[in-house]
């Protein structure tokens, strides 16, 4: 036995202090009494009654003598070492979405919580705890720590993940852990069921018969202004009637009662007449043991893709009409002189036969510009007029040149005039020439913003009344403004593209639980944002001074849906050794117990001896 303050052994010295007090105190007492004869009558009886009276002052002393015993003790904290009574303990706790499934009123994962902090309770002072979660990825929270009550902290204050669990990780960094150390008991909590487990004890915190409904893949059409869309949902536990809901930019559009069979994917539809949404939500309202997997919210990401267009033309028909049918623009058209006093910023600027003296600060169309353009990449040679032939479409076999011709045919465009220029960058690249000069070019210009160039007036020639200008018009806008997002439904745990379009500014992404998240910018033209939570996670942008904000959904995994399931054999290889570690018992609480016993039998001594001797 040791102690952890042995100079508190110093109140020991209070002992003989105490005896010698006892010594010399008087033993008698002076008492008012009505007459003698009463007084010795009483003492005779006390005598014959009491024959503990001549004890009370011995047992009273002893009992302070205990008190101060004690109380020097649990000063000095004396610490009784257990030879091998201690263990090296090594838990896995599954951290993967389906521990977020509840309980009764505590999830999977807090039921796991509390058997590994039962583990670290029942277990001897002494041993060490290491502690590692497993979701997609495993992370140790703490290793070989000593300290009961931080390991048991620290425990509590782990949550559990969405993403999908995976059995070879789980493995993998159990039996990492067992190589180790292999005088570890290893733990592993989950509500995974498995058939053979060896080296490791099995926490098992996976319920039964836990209602459950499960709804993914989902899908839509917009057309016709009809809204369709359609998903799957699935009953785990058992067979279920559930009630969906189809919501639409926030209002419920339309509820369907479905039997699901258990087990069986069963197809869900919708249909809602809507000239436009920003989103739609499809959910199974009846609440179960999961939420997380109840619905999925889809965001239109053309919706999301509009931005404000600025046409300076004297005659800009032809743009507003295509912009309008496209529907991808707020479209606003002014005259060249008005321009001059023009203060606020759009997305994409069309100057229709004209020019601007300097570019601004966003994407650009130049039709027909026959003067040259600060900072424009090309430099006007000459007008050639009265043509009156056909152009030539491009047959490079670039990627970037077929994707921004795709369905246009471009066999038939005929042209009156067409301007002559030169000193191009190598950036750009030709889509339509004649006679070798290029007539529909794109690329950058020198303020580093997308730049399309048509090197002839549209009202000298056919292309703006053929299908082929729609077409090439939509693939020039999906150019100029590129999606900052290639789709708005994953699954969490799934990595979202995001592109880092030209002068984009502010770019940040919030998570479904406020959190704002770190986008790396500075490697390449796109980057890649990891999905952990299920939910919508926020991107904003500022794009040539707009505030911009684009919208995706996570949804639940659908392998965490599945309440019960008997995974693979959970089998360490090797051998477990003796850990020969010293345990340690604290007799603390035990002498504050004591201590409180002796407290209350002194307090009765004392009692009896005031009112029953006297």
């Amino acid at each position: 036995m040791s102690f952890l303050y042995p100079l508190g052994l110093l109140g020991l010295l209070a002992v003989p202090v105490i005896i010698l007090i006892y010594i010399l105190q008087s033993k008698y007492t002076e008492q008012t009494v009505p007459s003698n004869y009463l007084w010795h009558l009483s003492e005779r009886f006390l005598k014959k009654r009491n024959p503990l009276s001549g004890l009370t002052g011995i047992i009273s002393l002893i009992l302070q003598i205990l008190t101060v015993v004690i109380v020097s003790l649990a000063i000095a904290r004396p610490i009784i070492t257990l030879p091998n009574a201690a263990n090296d303990y090594c838990f896995i706790l599954d951290a993967s979405g389906s521990m977020n499934m509840q309980e009764g009123k505590k999830t999977r994962f807090e039921l796991a919580q509390e058997e590994i902090v039962g583990v670290i309770k029942k277990s001897k002072s002494g041993s060490s705890y290491t502690l590692i979660t497993v979701s997609d990825e495993s992370v140790t929270v703490f290793d070989s720590l000593t300290e009961k009550d931080a390991a048991i902290d620290l425990v509590r204050k782990t949550a559990a993940e969405h993403t999908r669990g995976d059995h070879a990780e789980l493995l993998g960094a159990a039996q990492k852990a067992f190589d180790e150390k292999p005088t570890s008991a290893v733990y592993l909590a989950t509500d995974k069921s498995y058939a053979k487990h060896d080296n490791v004890e099995i926490l098992d915190v996976g319920g039964e018969n836990v209602a459950n409904h499960a709804l993914f893949d989902v899908t839509y059409a917009h057309t016709g202004g009809v809204l369709k869309a359609s998903a799957n949902a699935v009953s785990y536990a058992s067979d279920a009637e559930v009630e969906v809901r189809l919501t639409v930019d926030g209002e419920s559009v339309a509820t369907e009662k479905v039997s699901l069979p258990k087990d069986a994917v069963t197809p869900i539809s919708f249909e809602h007449s809507c000239a436009h949404f920003d989103e739609f939500r499809i959910e199974i309202v009846n609440e179960d043991g999961y939420a997380l997997d109840n619905g999925i919210t889809t965001y239109n990401l053309k919706s999301d893709r509009t931005y404000s267009t600025l046409i300076v033309s004297e005659t800009g028909f032809f743009f507003e009409a295509v912009l309008d049918a496209l529907g991808d623009s707020d479209v606003k058209v002014i005259s060249p002189k008005q321009y001059e006093s023009v203060k606020e910023r759009y997305g994409l600027y069309i100057f229709d036969c004209c020019e601007p003296a300097v570019l601004p600060d966003g994407a650009v169309w130049l039709i027909n510009p026959d003067q040259s353009i600060p900072d424009a990449g090309f430099g006007v040679r000459e007008t050639v007029k009265y043509v009156n032939d056909v152009i030539e479409k491009s047959n490079s076999s670039a990627t970037f040149v077929r994707h921004l011709l795709r369905g246009v045919d471009g066999s038939q465009i005929a042209v009156s005039n067409y301007v002559k220029y030169s000193g191009m960058y190598l950036r750009f690249h030709t889509l339509f020439s004649y006679d070798s000069n290029p007539l529909i070019f794109v690329g950058e210009n020198g303020k580093g913003n997308r730049q399309v160039v048509f090197g002839f007036d549209l009202h000298e020639s056919d292309f703006a009344l053929s299908t082929d200008f729609v077409i090439l018009a939509r693939n020039l806008l999906e150019y100029s403004f590129p999606n900052v997002i290639e789709q708005t439904v994953y699954t969490v745990g799934d990595d979202a593209l995001i592109n880092l379009v030209a002068n984009a500014e502010n770019l940040k992404a919030t998570a479904p639980s406020g959190k704002d998240l770190y986008i790396d910018t500075e490697n390449g033209s796109s980057a890649v944002l990891s999905l952990d939570e299920v939910g919508t996670y926020v991107i904003s942008l500022t794009l040539a001074g707009q505030d911009t904000q684009f919208r995706l959904y996570s949804s639940a995994a659908k392998e965490e849906s599945q309440p019960t399931g008997e995974e693979p054999d959970f089998s360490l290889s090797g051998e477990r050794v003796s850990a020969d570690r010293d345990g340690t018992y604290d007799p603390l609480p035990l002498l504050l117990v004591l201590l409180a016993v002796i407290f209350i039998a002194d307090w009765g001594v004392y009692c009896y001896e005031k009112y029953q001797l006297r």
